[in-house]
């Protein structure tokens, strides 16, 4: 008698604790993707794979999800809605850019969504790729020195099929950067050099630029493309060019021997050798205090930034200053306070 009411309470229990479990999921909300592996094998003669992440809320709450964030610029990411009822599916279309890439590739996606228990899906991206068009190497870093009219670099060209590359044309994005094919590929030949020319235009600066490569046959899109991320430098130097403070707050910053780590220093030469003058340097950030000191006759600076206080929050800003240098009348230095919260 006393087992059977043993039992009884037991069932009672288990049966009481369903119904609990139910009624406490009916207001919650579950994310499930049917798949968060997405392999596309071994390919090649693209730019760029697409696919979709088909997801579906398995619980009883609205769902909510935040923008996806993927792991790399080469990948974007998008969902159609961020809210789902109770049953309600969604997709989440993706596009990686495969320009810079080869071989074995793995990207991934971070989804965030409000469901308690799992409040992180992680989704991945894998291909084998293997251009048709192998660059080497694939991008160009030109610098141009003050003083300097041109630079030349090279990029190896070639079919990783073996078939004849049979190069239409070169296009490059603007009229100072030159490509030419060097020597002329033979109509069997299945690789090439090419010469990229880079020439002094404009104000001192970063670039980012491209040559695209046409195949005869394939005019309407580039069969493979050359990136050219490069500077020229004029008669100032700066370094470093940017400047970065990673620190806890917000508040005070450090007071004493830990005073040092609110501190940094940047250097102003003149890379002519002329003499220079600098004045009315700036912060746009406030409790960012900046001091120059002379150090060669006008022909260098050292310039002090010093953070007094820590902002409520992580901040972007720059520090300027004015030259007597034609060329550079005007100077920006980019800088980011992060504020990592305690």
């Amino acid at each position: 008698m006393f087992m059977q009411k043993s039992v009884t309470v037991l069932a009672l229990s288990w049966c009481l604790g369903i119904l609990c479990v139910g009624a406490a999921n009916d207001g919650v909300p579950k994310l499930q993707f049917d798949q968060t592996l997405y392999d596309f094998g071994k390919t090649s003669q693209v730019a760029t794979v697409s696919g979709v992440f088909k997801f579906h809320n398995a619980g009883g709450g609205i769902l909510k999800l935040e923008p996806p964030k993927p792991s790399c610029g080469c990948t974007v990411a998008e969902v159609q809605t961020n809210s789902l009822a109770a049953g309600e599916t969604g997709e989440l279309a993706f596009t990686l850019n495969l320009r810079l890439l080869k071989g074995a590739i793995e990207k991934h996606i971070s989804v965030q969504s409000n469901d308690p228990l799992t409040p992180n899906v992680g989704l991945t991206i894998r291909v084998d790729y293997q251009p048709l068009y192998d660059l080497n190497p694939m991008t160009l870093s030109p610098v141009l020195e003050f003083g300097m009219k041109e630079t030349t670099q090279f990029v190896s060209l070639s079919r990783s099929d073996g078939q004849p590359l049979r190069i239409d044309r070169l296009e490059t994005s603007k009229p100072w950067v030159t490509a030419t094919v060097e020597p002329a590929v033979p109509a069997s030949g299945s690789a090439a050099r090419i010469r990229v020319v880079i020439q002094r235009d404009g104000l001192p600066r970063r670039f980012n630029e491209y040559v695209q490569i046409y195949a005869q046959g394939e005019t309407n899109a580039p069969a493979s493309s050359i990136y050219v991320y490069g500077q020229m430098l004029g008669e100032i130097a700066v370094s470093p060019e940017s400047l970065y403070w990673n620190v806890n707050g917000p508040g005070k910053a450090a007071v004493g021997a830990a005073e040092a780590a609110n501190i940094r220093r940047l250097s102003i030469r003149s890379n002519s050798g002329e003499v220079m003058e600098v004045t009315n340097v700036q912060s746009t950030i406030k409790g960012l205090k900046v001091e120059l000191v002379p150090k060669e006759s006008g022909k260098a600076y050292e310039l002090v930034a010093r953070l007094d206080k820590v902002p409520p929050a992580s901040v972007a800003g720059s520090i300027t200053f004015d030259t007597s240098i034609k060329s550079q009348p005007r100077m920006e230095v980019p800088l980011i306070v992060n504020v990592s919260k305690p």
